[in-house]
């Protein structure tokens, strides 16, 4: 486990360098993308949920990992989360509540996700996310633990599905579709990891398919139409595809610098939020781009090295959930900017503005970290047992011996 990753001594040190990197690359596209009456306020929010965010994953990654695998402390959290899942759905799909829930919920532009706290803007979905991968360590570790097959038709696996689909219902209503996709693919990609057929993980998928299209609605086929060609409708429904992809263009091979973009002013829409990766592009260019992908390919491969040497099941599972969700979801973000994917509203991690989404991401980090850190104390607790024993064998041998003499 404790063993040199590229250039560092252990995947744990490659881990949390490229973390710090992110966040200080997100503190400065943060104070890039954001209009001068905003900075001051977007990059304090930003800083003070970085710091909260890594006092929490600093606490997790001391702590051992399994107590939040625990089956009771996962049905309070998936009981909170789901109770401020289904208020936003009640605020979204009832006219007759959204006056009750009125203060207590938040809309952005058609969409109610957030529930307001007074202090913060708690966003569920992004605890769901994390409750997606935790409750998938617990019902596949056991699972691999006890060398059950992963079969869709198992009993594990169809509470599993449905606890999951359950919040992903949820979230699309809010509308999110793509947080949802998120939630629910988290889960379907484990089972994958976990062994689940190709036959069989196909049926899910074809199931996946066919509740998209029971969430249809007309917005959802322009969505497609633009996706498809965004310059039929440039102006109107193309407008936030159509100006990120001329925000990247126009930063060439080497960008304008820092602060240099100018797309980021009354032309992109929540260019410190989705469309981060925009901004970034326009001010480092083509090479600084490159960069970015290379430190979440880097950190994806720091993680699944810790996930291959992790011998626990529910510690691997749990490695390669936060490794989906981190790289996975990055990956969705540039692509969606990129114009490769429809827009979904995703964040990129540790550099999209978003307070829930960080701190869940630095916890999702913690957590993946606390594996590593455990596997360490089994290795060396290993380490000093085995001698031990070997000493107490020669000893019977060197006994049997002496009598035969």
């Amino acid at each position: 486990m404790n063993k040199k990753f590229l250039w560092w001594d252990n995947p744990k040190d490659a881990v949390m360098t490229i973390v710090f990197l992110l966040l200080a690359v997100g503190a400065i596209n943060i104070y890039s993308a954001s209009y001068k009456e905003q900075v001051s306020a977007l990059l304090q929010k930003y800083i003070f949920f970085t710091g909260f965010g890594s006092i929490i994953a600093y606490g997790l990654m001391k702590t051992n990992y399994k107590i939040f695998l625990n089956k009771r402390f996962l049905f309070v959290c998936y009981a909170l989360v789901f109770v401020a899942l289904l208020i936003l759905f009640m605020a979204a799909t009832v006219p007759q509540l959204k006056s009750l829930f009125g203060s207590l919920t938040i809309s952005v532009n058609g969409a109610t996700r957030w529930i307001n706290l007074k202090v913060f803007q708690l966003q569920p979905s992004e605890l769901a996310k994390l409750l997606s991968i935790l409750i998938s360590a617990k019902y596949l570790g056991n699972m691999l633990a006890k060398n059950i097959p992963i079969r869709l038709f198992n009993k594990e696996v169809i509470i599993l599905l449905a606890t999951i689909g359950f919040n992903g219902i949820l979230v699309s209503k809010q509308p999110d579709l793509g947080t949802a996709a998120i939630i629910i693919g988290l889960a379907v990609g484990l089972l994958v990891v976990a062994g689940l057929p190709l036959i069989q993980f196909l049926m899910v998928c074809t199931g996946g398919v066919i509740l998209g299209f029971c969430q249809y609605q007309d917005y959802h086929l322009n969505r497609l139409k633009v996706w498809l060609d965004p310059w039929i409708d440039p102006v109107g429904r193309g407008y936030q595809s159509v100006q990120a992809q001329l925000t990247i263009g126009s930063g060439g091979f080497l960008g304008t610098n820092w602060g240099g973009g100018t797309f980021k002013f009354f032309h992109l829409p929540e260019a410190h939020t989705d469309f981060a990766f925009a901004v970034y592009c326009q001010e480092n260019g083509f090479f600084g781009a490159l960069f970015l992908i290379t430190l979440f390919l880097v950190l994806g491969f720091a993680l699944a090295k810790i996930a291959a040497n992790t011998k626990n099941e529910k510690g691997f599972i749990l490695v390669c959930g936060v490794t989906l969700f981190i790289v996975g979801q990055a990956a969705a973000n540039m692509a969606m900017v990129c114009g490769v994917l429809p827009v979904i509203g995703v964040p990129l991690a540790f550099i999209s503005y978003g307070g829930t989404s960080l701190v869940v991401n630095l916890i999702a980090i913690g957590l993946a970290l606390s594996v590593y850190n455990d596997e360490l104390n089994q290795e060396k607790e290993r380490a000093i047992v085995e001698p031990e024993e070997r000493r107490n064998d020669l000893k019977v041998v060197s006994r049997r011996w002496n009598a035969d003499a």
